[in-house]
């Protein structure tokens, strides 16, 4: 064992006594696939049920005035960040991209730490691949998803995508699916009790280093998302729902309870119910109280979501509005706003 020096403090008779020194603290465990260094455990997670369904769907109360605040208690880089491609913050891109595809927020939060640690760290590294997204194990990660902006809602519309096959009764494109045991790559045996866990691990296939059971101790992997959801959940006063509505993306609004909307993501209906979004048919349910479905436009000759704006004259713009109807909007083509808000997409003649 190691000892120190003994320093003699004045006056003389007053010497510090001199103990052994502790042992060398040790080397921080870095994680083998994203290059981040993994923060030791305080507890531990089921690799069968990571999170709920409502960790990865919820969060429709958070807004981005929140995050921003969350972003600089953190003292995160992202907290003075806008994406020159959106022209917009880092918070209401998290806010705006995640909940486009009925995602929470606060685990998009816990995404973008796991992945880049930009949620935590003061400078700038990484910010290109913030989510992993179309970064696969394997390879380097895909041009067209390079950016802030595009990594949160390649993130957001990934998991959407995969919770939409889960809830069909689908496996997801790697195989996984709820009450479907499936070998990791760590490699352990999971079977996932809910369609958040089969979804985080179509995301991430590892168990990693934050679970009871198994799990490759050099590799954060999808335990770690339950570590990080789970500690930011309480690191700041979040309003998680909405009490009197639900937050849409496609929107771009809190719509009454009883609502229903056709997501911009993927076409699918969901209803607002008790601050949530549930659902995700093909159909448009009976019970609405009010609904966001597509426009049909004859000048694009198709469908289009919620607030897209369409020049259908030389003089006339119009944006798709609540029921499908089309409401004028003179001033989309210069200003992208209409009378039910920023134009989704614009199409000028």
């Amino acid at each position: 064992m190691k000892l120190r020096l003994c320093v003699l403090l004045v006056p003389a008779l007053l010497a510090a006594s001199c103990g052994p020194l502790d042992e060398s603290p040790a080397e921080p465990v870095i994680d083998e696939l994203t290059g981040q260094v993994l923060q030791e455990a305080t507890t531990k997670y089921d690799m069968h049920r990571l999170l709920e369904n409502s960790d990865v769907t919820g969060g429709t109360g958070i807004t981005p005035a929140q995050v921003q605040a969350f972003l600089q208690q953190q003292g995160s880089y992202l907290a003075g960040y806008t994406d020159p491609a959106y022209g917009k913050t880092a918070a209401t891109l998290i806010v705006e991209r995640s909940r486009a595809s009925n995602i929470s927020p606060l685990y998009m939060l816990a995404r973008i730490q796991g992945e880049s640690s930009l949620i935590q760290s003061g400078t700038s590294t990484n910010l290109s691949k913030a989510t992993g997204c179309g970064c696969p194990d394997t390879s380097g990660c895909d041009a067209q998803y390079v950016g802030f902006g595009k990594q949160v809602e390649c993130a957001a519309k990934k998991m959407r995508g995969y919770l939409t096959d889960l809830e069909a009764g689908r496996a997801t494109i790697s195989g996984w699916k709820t009450g479907v045991t499936k070998s990791t790559s760590d490699p352990c045996s999971v079977k996932p009790v809910n369609h958040a866990t089969a979804a985080l691990y179509t995301y991430t296939p590892w168990v990693g280093a934050y679970a009871i059971q198994c799990g490759r101790t050099t590799v954060g992997g999808s335990s770690l998302m339950a570590s990080i959801y789970n500690r930011y959940k309480t690191a700041y006063p979040w309003t998680l729902t909405t009490a009197e509505g639900c937050y849409s993306g496609t929107v771009d609004a809190t719509v009454p309870e009883g609502s229903c909307v056709q997501s911009s993501s993927d076409a699918l209906w969901r209803q607002c119910s008790q601050g949530v979004f549930i659902g995700g048919t093909t159909a448009k349910p009976s019970n609405c109280n009010v609904s966001f479905p597509y426009c049909a436009s004859t000048r694009l000759g198709r469908s289009v979501p919620t607030r897209t704006c369409v020049q259908v004259s030389s003089t006339l713009w119009q944006q798709c509005g609540a029921e499908g109807a089309w409401r004028d909007a003179p001033g989309a083509g210069t200003t992208g706003v209409g009378p039910v808000g920023t134009c989704y997409a614009a199409y000028p003649l």
